[in-house]
């Protein structure tokens, strides 16, 4: 028995795939590898077709620019310094190369663009390494304006992992930064290896990073992503090797005093069973900012959290995602629906949505294609 989607418009939205397994971090376990970005679209009904393939080097993180005329496509390597590929969208999701940035770091992540619009933070993931950088009107990167190396430890208590078997085994050993994000006079970058939210004071007037001060999480956990309330002054953080979210206070007073501006005060488990193998990865709002979704790699299943009243969570509902793996996933901008990538299955499986409840149900619907890793809706 199916469950049906009634979506109120279609929409478009582009899926990233690794292309080439080999030159990850880690290891997928995809049956075949993907070409590139898949444009896509997801009909009122449910139905999902494929409408074009850009084809480059394992695109593993898909970021609109706010002018959408724009979208950013990161490329995951450890062989070389990663890229930032510049596209120019049309309105059926068609992409056109229009630019490329080379980032100081491998394994490239993330990238968040400032308020002002003038500048964005580049991670890599590798090495740690954070990038600040010029961007022009049109959206496109340009100069380094900073670069540095983000670790709290001292030299002689880190090394930098050297190659991806020593990734695996040996998570921790170093600093490895995940994302970035800005928030009234700071940044705050997640550190999976330095298990800590490092912040630091940005300047708009300077263009310019200062070191502020990190805030170390529980031993182990592993902070990766962060997804920012939209109208409390609220985070939330997924901790990838304890399975766990942790809810933060955000606290902007005082603001010329150098204090911790996020501070822990729940921590939720994502698994029924925390004994099994699994890492959580994707961590996001829905659009009114009622319910939290986390998905679980190894469980394989959506966790799904009711946002209390004062930001805080209550866990109503772990789902199958019906694939392996479950990388990404994303919500459709009516809310109606979710979209699951499970990288090791080359499935997108699709779920319908219940806007009052927050819980979903499997449609019993799929598409296959080949290590997705990342979905991102446009317009």
């Amino acid at each position: 028995m199916t469950t049906p989607i009634s979506l109120d418009q279609e929409f478009n939205f582009l899926v990233g795939t690794y292309s080439n397994l080999d030159v990850l971090a880690h290891q997928p376990y995809a049956p075949t590898s993907g070409e590139g970005i898949y444009s896509m679209s997801i009909s009122k009904d449910g139905q999902l077709a494929q409408k074009s393939v850009t084809e480059c080097l394992n695109p593993a993180v898909l970021i609109p620019h706010s002018n959408g005329s724009m979208v950013y496509a990161i490329v995951e390597t450890i062989k070389t310094t990663g890229e930032v590929l510049q596209y120019g969208v049309d309105s059926s999701a068609g992409l056109d190369l229009q630019g490329s940035f080379t980032a100081s770091g491998k394994s490239t992540c993330y990238i968040s663009v400032s308020p002002q619009k003038d500048t964005a933070i580049v991670i890599n993931y590798w090495d740690a390494i954070i990038d600040l950088v010029e961007v022009d009107s049109d959206g496109k990167l340009g100069n380094i304006i900073q670069s540095f190396k983000q670790l709290y430890r001292k030299e002689g208590e880190w090394r930098q992992v050297e190659y991806r078997e020593d990734h695996w085994e040996n998570r921790q050993v170093g600093p490895h930064a995940h994302c970035a994000h800005f928030w009234h006079d700071w940044v705050f970058i997640p550190d999976l290896g330095e298990n800590a939210i490092f912040q630091y004071r940005y300047d708009p007037a300077a263009k310019k990073l200062e070191p502020d001060t990190h805030i170390k999480f529980e031993a182990g956990s592993g902070p990766r992503h962060m997804a920012m309330h939209p109208t409390l002054d609220i985070c939330y953080v997924s901790n990838e090797l304890f399975n766990t979210v942790c809810v933060a206070k955000l606290d902007a007073s005082d603001s010329s005093t150098s204090k911790e501006r996020l501070i822990p005060i729940q921590y939720e488990s994502t698994l029924d069973n925390r004994d099994q193998v699994s890492y959580v990865s994707e961590i996001k709002l829905s659009p009114d900012a009622r319910f939290l979704y986390v998905s679980n790699r190894g469980d394989n299943s959506l966790a799904i959290f009711k946002v209390l009243d004062d930001g805080q969570l209550e866990r109503i509902d772990v789902v199958p995602t019906g694939g392996k793996f479950p990388r990404h996933f994303a919500l459709t901008p009516c809310g109606n629906a979710v979209l699951v990538a499970n990288q090791d299955s080359s499935t997108i499986t699709l779920f319908s949505r219940d806007i009052e409840s927050g819980l979903i149900k499997a449609t019993g619907d799929e598409y296959t294609i080949p290590a997705p890793n990342y979905i991102r809706f446009l317009g």
